[in-house]
């Protein structure tokens, strides 16, 4: 028994915070109905300002909520509504200039600034999609997800996009204000410059959610223009996405065209609308 309570003692030394002790960031903004499921697992917990994430957590924005979480070395994720994201590790030692971040984002939209820069011969924050790996020291970027694509727009530093199979092969890197799309099998696109009113649009996008513009009014006629969602029931093209069932079929000239030589047979991409044209290079 002595042996026990010595072994608690050293313990609760070692981890004065106990479960909070793998804390590796904070919520300091929370905004609406967010919940999180600790190591994954329900039930869903709601958030509070200044709670505490640790790895394995998921958090869930609603329709209507948005949050932002710091983490451990100032690195902050702002997360649109109507989004789904998984810290699977993070790990910062400041006395040995070390960081490893995997961050992976089912659906929804991010916006990520890596403040501090580490000098590393491999990119230290990873963020992961169902298309895409992106990969960075220090930058700040949006990553908006669609159902056969996700869209990477790097607003300043420097930020590394590929296709999340590594099979796919390619990989582009990102300057200031530069936009890349990973589609589902496929190479990133080359690198197309975004403009002023792109970044304000996506600003927008991160309050009201990645379909909150979708019925086209005041869009901006760049890359994030055409990133946006069509309306719900719009056909996708044949052979690039299923039908929409019980909705009109549209003239031939009016459906979305995205053009696209795959690689590789691609699997069956998951269901949603199709993407619209790709945007001008």
């Amino acid at each position: 028994m002595k042996y026990l309570m010595v072994a608690l003692l050293v313990g609760l030394l070692a981890f004065p915070g106990g479960a909070q002790a793998a804390a590796v960031g904070r919520f300091t903004k929370v905004e609406g109905e967010v919940n999180l499921l600790k190591q994954g697992k329900l039930p869903a917990m709601p958030v509070k300002l200044q709670d505490s994430v640790e790895p394995g957590d998921i958090i869930r924005t609603k329709s209507q909520a948005r949050a932002q979480i710091t983490f451990v070395d100032d690195t902050t994720m702002s997360i649109s509504p109507g989004s789904r994201v998984a810290i699977e590790s993070y790990m910062y030692d400041a006395a040995k200039k070390q960081r490893q971040g995997v961050v992976q984002v089912f659906y929804g939209m991010v916006y990520t600034v890596v403040s501090r820069i580490l000098q590393t011969e491999k990119p230290d924050f990873l963020l992961k999609t169902h298309t895409a790996i992106m990969g960075v020291r220090g930058t700040k970027w949006y990553a908006v997800l669609h159902p056969i694509a996700t869209d990477v727009f790097n607003e300043s530093g420097k930020v590394c996009a590929s296709n999340a199979f590594a099979e796919v092969g390619g990989e582009v890197c990102l300057k200031d204000r530069e936009f890349t799309r990973v589609g589902w099998n496929l190479p990133p696109t080359i690198p197309t410059p975004a403009t002023r009113e792109d970044f304000l649009f996506l600003q927008r996008q991160l309050s009201t959610g990645v379909t909150g513009g979708a019925s086209g009014a005041g869009l901006p006629s760049g890359a994030a223009a055409a990133s946006v969602l069509p309306q719900p029931g719009q056909i996708p093209t044949p052979g690039i996405a299923e039908t929409v069932i019980g909705a009109p079929t549209p003239p031939a000239s009016t459906l979305p065209v995205l053009q696209i030589t795959p690689k590789l047979e691609p699997p069956a991409p998951p269901p949603g609308p199709v993407l619209p044209p790709h945007p001008p290079r």
